[in-house]
């Protein structure tokens, strides 16, 4: 039987075309890039030919790049530092901003949170901020988009976010809720675009093709807001202060709260197709 869909569609109103190209009043529609690599990423299953952590530099962040309005931002910025108080001081007088080498990291003790990073680092061959190097920027917008990506592995690790994809959702979903709580709407929402489309990525493929993984994802992303919604701002935290304590005590003196670690890994197989369900389940047995 065919559906009369005429109920929902009585109240569109086709504008009349003034472009030869496609044209909206949505900046992210407009842009040709971000459309493809939604659909992309959005729709496609997981496989080894293109690893899940390459996603966004294969158009994401080019197409943010594009659709950044600057001005704007820094407008934003400037409003909050002048009735903000805590901002203001973050970004005039502290600007935490990581200044440590490998070598730095190799002498924490192995169970302190900087012991847990540097193993991290060492074990997979990450390099230490992202090639940035170690200056630390003068406006206010660049720092803070160098300090979001210096920070993201630390909040796996506060977050109880696990270095495997589904554990990515952690400091994902924390992202898209913690700004919120210490920014104003404007400026969280411009701070956190990049988490928005990459988290969702994430989310789409899960429920597409693996719904084993499912409860865990719901889970996680459950976990993950309400840590960031009652946590004070990773933004301004010192991280660098506590990398000597342990994880626990690190969270404590940064202010993360309600945390679980959260395990992903049996699920993160499936994910990843590493395993069928079926085998899993055979192992487990």
């Amino acid at each position: 039987m065919d559906r009369d869909y005429t109920y929902f569609t009585a109240g569109i109103r086709q504008a009349q075309p003034t472009s030869s190209n496609l044209l909206s009043t949505s900046k992210y529609l407009n842009h040709a890039g971000l459309r493809d690599w939604l659909v992309t990423h959005f729709l496609r299953r997981n496989g080894p030919d293109i690893p899940i952590p390459s996603d966004p530099v294969m158009g994401l962040n080019q197409a943010m790049d594009d659709l950044r309005d600057e001005k704007e931002m820094t407008r934003l910025i400037d409003i909050e530092k002048e009735k903000n108080p805590k901002v203001r001081k973050w970004l005039d007088e502290e600007r935490h901003y990581m200044g440590l080498t490998m070598e730095d990291f190799a002498k924490f003790e192995p169970e302190t949170f900087g012991g847990i990073y540097y193993r991290h680092l060492a074990d997979n061959g990450y390099a230490l901020n992202l090639g940035w190097g170690y200056e630390v920027p003068k406006d206010d917008l660049t720092y803070i988009r160098i300090r979001s990506g210096q920070i993201h592995d630390f909040e796996h690790l506060m977050t109880g976010g696990q270095f495997n994809s589904l554990g990515e959702l952690m400091p994902y979903y924390f992202r898209l809720s913690n700004p919120f709580s210490h920014f104003s709407p404007e400026l969280a929402a411009g701070i956190s675009q990049m988490f928005i489309f990459g988290g969702t990525r994430l989310v789409m493929r899960a429920f597409l093709h693996y719904p084993q993984v499912w409860p865990t994802v719901l889970n996680l992303m459950t976990q993950a807001m309400l840590v960031g919604k009652t946590s004070e701002s990773t933004h301004m935290m010192n991280y660098e202060s506590v990398l000597h304590l342990p994880i626990t005590e690190a969270r404590e003196a940064l202010g993360f709260r309600n945390v679980i670690d959260m395990d992903t890994r049996e699920m993160d197989l499936i994910y990843t197709e590493q395993v069928l369900p079926d085998e899993l389940a055979q192992a487990a047995e």
